[in-house]
């Protein structure tokens, strides 16, 4: 059914809009993107995935950015087709305090990884950086994930802003990482949204992808009755509640799935187009 009121679209990237091979249907994003730009429409790549990344696998659609804008990092990065918006970097005493944390921890992080709008920075003590093919999150390695990272030392070693800190436990859950986050008075402030997938990030507690469409909202001049996102981990649920037209993928975890009802999955998983085959059920036109 066309739906001419929604006027953006939002979509988390892996388990979402991504396949379980990190891959996309490339045609059917072309159509999208071309109809959207037609119609003065704009889509949003609301994400825990790092700018880099997001540039080198969109920007061939959309090299003017008239139509595709990002909140990367988990809400961390806002930018407005090719023009930033907005960082919230994390505080350098934090990020060393972490940074000394994580070594000691029982067990290790299989991925800890500093990341900020041009690089990303991996302590060498780390499985993914000992053994460069580990795979992390969902079928992907640190070069997959982190384009343009560094292994370094020591925290000294860090040259920019960061803005997300993204850990990863093969085989466990990390919860004895939060705890200690949470009785640390040198590191309140910060949250530590979770896919529910084992990948934990940490941000300033005002970064999600809920606060991060609010503010490309105004930009945009749209209200959020006429904005659709759709989702699969909790680290979507801020986003999806915010937005009139909420879509969670039929492949999403069971406790995202209980805020919504059935009539407000996407037509398919992510390995089968959800996201684009949904838009286009809303936005295609009809010769």
């Amino acid at each position: 059914m066309i739906d001419s009121d929604i006027k953006l679209f939002a979509a988390d990237m892996d388990g979402t809009l991504l396949d379980g091979a990190n891959s996309f249907n490339q045609k059917k994003f072309a159509q999208v993107i071309n109809i959207l730009r037609r119609q003065n429409k704009k889509f949003v790549l609301a994400t825990g995935n790092q700018v880099s990344r997001i540039q080198r696998m969109f920007l061939p659609f959309d090299p003017k950015g008239q139509v595709i804008s990002m909140v990367a990092e988990n809400g961390a990065f806002i930018q407005e087709g090719a023009r930033p918006l907005y960082q919230s970097v994390i505080d350098p005493i934090k990020v060393n305090r972490i940074f000394d944390l994580l070594p000691r921890l029982d067990p290790q992080p299989t991925l800890a990884v500093f990341a900020g709008k041009e690089s990303a920075f991996a302590p060498k003590w780390q499985q993914s950086v000992r053994q460069p093919d580990t795979q992390i999150f969902f079928a992907g390695t640190i070069d997959d994930f982190f384009p343009s990272w560094s292994a370094i030392d020591d925290a000294d070693e860090i040259s920019i802003p960061i803005d997300k800190i993204s850990l990863s436990w093969a085989k466990d859950s990390g919860q004895h990482f939060l705890n200690s986050l949470k009785h640390d008075p040198l590191l309140s402030g910060l949250r530590t949204p979770t896919s529910g997938f084992g990948a934990i990030d940490i941000v300033n507690e005002e970064a999600d992808k809920a606060s991060g469409l609010k503010m490309l909202a105004k930009e945009f001049a749209v209200d959020r009755r006429q904005m659709a996102a759709f989702g699969d981990g909790l680290n979507d649920l801020e986003m999806l509640q915010y937005v009139g037209r909420p879509y969670v993928m039929p492949n999403a975890q069971d406790e995202l799935k209980a805020y919504f009802k059935p009539s407000q999955y996407a037509d398919s998983d992510n390995n089968h187009d959800g996201v684009l085959n949904t838009i286009l059920d809303l936005i295609e036109e009809h010769n």
